[in-house]
């Protein structure tokens, strides 16, 4: 990379300032009491703070102490035995504190942020599922798992693959991370592609919504997704810990699942070594849906060119099943880690494997006689992707490593990935994704009130599709990016500022190289009205580097020449001339949080200057080989300016607390207007439609139940040779039941989805038109963890 040792002596140098000018802050003990929701001392209480990795009990009073921290912010997540947990963000300032143990989903820490906040800290919008809530809301893939948040949506390719879409923004504006660091798939290149981190493994799922560039760089303009999980474990576990899960569905979709994860340690001298693996098995059948495959729309259309003479095949439409929606999915980790005192040091490797169908997809050839007579036609043939990952990982912190500083962050992970694209029985396209990338965060104690960390991110990738229907040439990236986040409280604010550094370069061979750089600053803060009301302001100037498929699809080819992509049923040009994206996103919200009451709402207006899409050029476009759907549009990609606009809501209403348990109410909504910033006022394609949903919760004892209704509107507001998209109504339904024995604890759970066996299609995604989600399915299991 071109200036590399002038970049490397530059970081070397600020580094070195930063540690020279450095105040250490005074330490003093830590001290407090836990207490129940009574107020009543809590004995034998786990307090933990887990970014120096330091834990204490405490005594029979309640109380507990850590000697001589440094003055600053801490994140303390305090654990008592059947009394729930905390995770407190407290001021440690010398001053005794008193902490209340309690259940509550809005204090869970957010690890994807450096200075881990808790999500009513945050300046911008995030939420976290973990526990019970995750094990009941698995999904297949990691969208279809958070699809019903407020503010994110389902960009869905059947059950095989799904991405989730933000705020109206998807692809490479929303990153997908694997415990902090990037999946390394070939994702990003097509929305058929898995994203490489699995919700059936995981232990807790981050949504970070609006940008997030200043820790995971452009490719989070939107938001990012961080999967955790335990594959290598950060805390020494007390014997053999982990969990078996089991997963059955009904015959709509037929999944078969079984997870497991097993976690143990041996004490030594200095330090405990500690083990951990995970294992998965899963299958699901081709699922049924209520109806035709093809929306009424498709339908009608497809009609309409056959009477006219456009077309002159006749199609066999599908109904009741979605064919060639099945998926069948094995992996397994092994990591061990060293941990003590001052940190831990760990390895892992993870191998994964998936083959699954693009559903509404049939690739049909036709041969030439050699004795010149017609050509044969040769019976359609399926589109399947078998892919596998395989993955090193290596993750390390070093707590107070020097004066003035909390901690030393490193990760480093190195990844081989490879999909080929299956016609029938012969080996189509092959995607190889071959990466390296590094990460390293210095987290600093108080200056001057201020806490706040510097980072810095390398990555390398070597990108190459082979094969006779490959539309991206091979590709060598290089990517660094610089960080620097800042906090402080004052009075009754909390104030947020940070700045990022980004630099890439794009090799492709005869097609040339490109270089280029980026740069994004944000500014926030939280306001503090009272105990229980705050309200976040953030702005953020975020830019994003234009990537190899939006600069180099079908590179060197002509209008003869072009390359299909089945997968999106499109033809796709890129232009090497593209500018890089500079996002202003604009977000202010009111939080509220109480016993029994709890709620949000965010406004934002994010205008995006030279935002690159997908524009249609013409009306069809027919490659040089014939398929079952011959003709197919042809899009550029291009800029222009756009405006997102929108809101998003919750509320959570605890009632009727009583000997038979207890009653909770809640209600969403959200709305994403996306338009070009122009006289046309033309729409951006594939936009979420508007949602409204409310849901009814009832727990006494071990039993849980929850009944939740969502409208979503139709979609209207199309884009130009978009088709509209019609509303409908999903009703859910999840039960559980928790069992305790003498060592471990059970979870039976049961979801029933789309109960009203609606015909559901995602605006988001490509195949809207021709694969409508799941009819009508129950799936049933059972969790143990001990």
């Amino acid at each position: 990379m071109k200036a590399r040792h002038f970049k490397k002596s530059l970081t070397a140098l600020v580094i070195s300032g930063l540690l020279s000018q450095a105040a250490v802050a005074a330490e003093k003990n830590l001290s407090g009491t836990i207490v129940d929701d009574k107020g009543q001392p809590v004995a034998n209480a786990e307090v933990h703070i887990r970014a120096l990795n330091k834990k204490v009990m405490t005594n029979s009073n309640g109380q507990f102490s850590f000697d001589a921290l440094a003055e600053g912010r801490y994140v303390i997540d305090v654990e008592a035995a059947k009394l729930g947990h905390i995770n407190k963000s407290i001021r440690h300032d010398g001053s005794v504190i008193t902490l209340k143990v309690e259940d509550d989903p809005n204090i869970i820490v957010v690890t994807g942020n450096p200075l881990e906040h808790s999500s009513l800290e945050m300046a911008s919008p995030s939420v976290v599922i973990t526990g019970d809530e995750l094990v009941k809301n698995r999904g297949a893939n990691i969208g279809e798992t958070i699809a019903e948040l407020p503010g994110v949506n389902l960009s869905s390719f059947g059950i095989g693959a799904g991405r989730p879409v933000i705020r109206g923004q998807q692809g490479n504006r929303v990153t997908v991370l694997s415990n902090n660091t990037s999946t390394s798939d070939a994702s990003n290149a097509s929305p058929d592609h898995w994203v490489a981190a699995e919700p059936l493994l995981a232990k807790r799922i981050e949504v970070l919504k609006g940008p997030a560039t200043l820790i995971y760089g452009g490719e989070a303009v939107g938001g990012a997704v961080n999967v955790v999980d335990n594959r290598i474990p950060t805390e020494a576990p007390e014997g053999f810990e982990g969990g078996l899960e089991v997963r059955l569905g009904d015959s709509a979709v037929g999944e078969k699942t079984f997870v497991g994860t097993l976690a143990t340690g041996a004490e030594l001298e200095g330090g405990t070594l500690a083990f951990n693996l995970d294992f998965l098995d899963s299958q699901t059948d081709a699922f049924e849906i209520p109806g035709y495959a093809e929306s009424a729309r498709l339908r009608a259309l497809e009609e309409a060119e056959e009477e006219e003479g456009h077309s002159e095949e006749e199609h066999e439409e599908a109904f009741g099943l979605l064919e060639n929606s099945d998926t069948d999915t094995q992996g397994a980790s092994f990591g061990f880690s060293w941990i003590t005192d001052n940190g831990y040091w760990g390895v892992s490797y993870t191998d994964f494997e998936r083959n699954y169908g693009l559903p509404g997809h049939a690739h049909g050839h036709e041969e030439e006689d050699p004795m010149g007579g017609a050509p044969e036609e040769e019976e359609e043939e399926i589109i399947r992707l078998d892919l596998e990952q395989k993955r090193w990982d290596v993750k390390g912190q070093w707590n107070d490593p020097f004066a003035g500083f909390q901690a030393l962050k490193f990760s480093y992970t190195n990844t081989d990935y490879q999909h080929t694209e299956l016609e029938g029985e012969e080996d189509g396209t092959v995607f190889i994704n071959d990466s390296n990338e590094l990460r390293v965060e210095l987290v600093h104690s108080a200056w001057s009130g201020w806490q706040g960390a510097f980072g810095l991110q390398y990555s390398d990738s070597d990108f190459a599709a082979i094969g006779e229907e490959a539309f991206i040439p091979q590709t060598k990236t290089e990517k660094l990016g610089i960080f620097w986040l800042e906090e402080k409280d004052i009075g009754d604010w909390h104030y947020e500022v940070g700045a990022r550094y980004d630099h890439q370069e794009i090799d492709a061979g005869i097609f040339g190289s490109r270089e280029d750089s980026a740069f994004s600053f944000a500014a926030g803060a939280v306001w503090h009205i009272n105990e229980n009301w705050s309200m976040p302001i953030n702005f953020a100037r975020a830019q994003r580097l234009p990537q190899n498929e939006e600069l180099l699809s079908n590179a060197g080819n002509t209008e003869d020449t072009y390359v299909e992509h089945l997968a999106t049923l499109t033809v796709e040009v890129g232009d090497p001339n593209l500018d890089k994206e500079t996002a202003n996103n604009f977000d202010i919200g009111l939080r509220y949080n109480s016993d029994n009451l709890s709620g949000s709402i965010a406004i934002f207006n994010n205008r995006v200057n030279n935002f690159i899409f997908l524009e249609h050029i013409e009306e069809d476009h027919a490659g040089e080989e014939e398929h079952d759907h011959e003709e197919l549009p042809l899009l550029m990609y291009a800029q222009q300016d756009v405006i997102f606009e929108g809101l998003e809501a919750e509320v959570l209403w605890t009632f009727a607390e009583g000997d038979y348990g207890y009653w909770q109410l809640g209600a969403f909504g959200d709305y994403t207007h996306a338009e070009f910033n122009n006289a046309s006022g033309a729409y951006i394609p594939r936009q979420p439609a508007r949602r409204l949903g409310v849901s009814l919760g009832y727990e006494f004892g071990d039993f849980s139940a929850e009944l939740k209704s969502v409208n979503v509107a139709k979609q209207d507001k199309v884009a130009e040779e978009e088709l509209q998209t019609d509303g409908y109504d999903l009703l859910n339904l999840t039960l559980g039941y928790g069992l305790t024995f003498e060592s471990s604890e059970g979870l039976l759970f049961l979801r029933a989805q789309n109960l009203l066996d609606e015909e559901i299609r995602d605006h988001a995604s490509f195949l809207k038109d021709r694969a409508p989600r799941p009819g009508r399915s129950v799936t049933a299991g059972f969790r143990l963890t001990f």
